[in-house]
């Protein structure tokens, strides 16, 4: 018997560092996923990074930011393999310009550039005092694998 699986990262890049966190799937996030093929929602598009200043623990049933701070549409696109996506995003030097302890993934038809909107696939934790010296590339990637 194959088991289907959802996994993934996030490549974290500033001009000091290159940090990698597994990915955390939402339970609304795997409904989406569920729904989608069920026919019910006509779209579930990974649009939006947000990040935010909150570092409350991670929970399944998260639907948002514990602080949405930023959100940033992805600058590109790209299939590597079979099941496999990856979506890029840069955070400029004059923006978010603040501690960020939390990343959000919203995808939808109701995800826009307005805070909170749309449904969280994925939350982390990552730690950075983030100035207006640095930009930050983010690299999200999702792999959907056989078992």
């Amino acid at each position: 018997m194959n088991d289907l699986g959802w996994f993934g990262d996030f490549e974290i890049i500033t001009d000091d560092e290159r940090f990698l966190i597994k990915n955390r799937i939402t339970n609304a996030g795997l409904n989406l996923l569920r729904d989608a093929l069920n026919g019910e929602v006509t779209s579930c598009e990974i649009k939006y990074l947000a990040v935010g200043t909150s570092s409350s623990a991670i929970n399944d049933n998260d639907t948002q930011l514990g602080n949405e701070i930023f959100r940033a549409q992805f600058v590109s696109t790209t299939k590597p393999d079979i099941g496999q996506l990856e979506k890029t995003v840069v955070i400029l030097d004059n923006e978010a310009v603040a501690p960020i302890e939390e990343i959000g993934i919203f995808a939808g038809v109701t995800a826009s550039s307005t805070t909170n909107s749309g449904i969280m696939i994925s939350r982390v934790l990552y730690s950075r005092n983030k100035t207006n010296l640095e930009s930050i590339q983010i690299v999200r990637r999702d792999s959907i694998q056989r078992g």
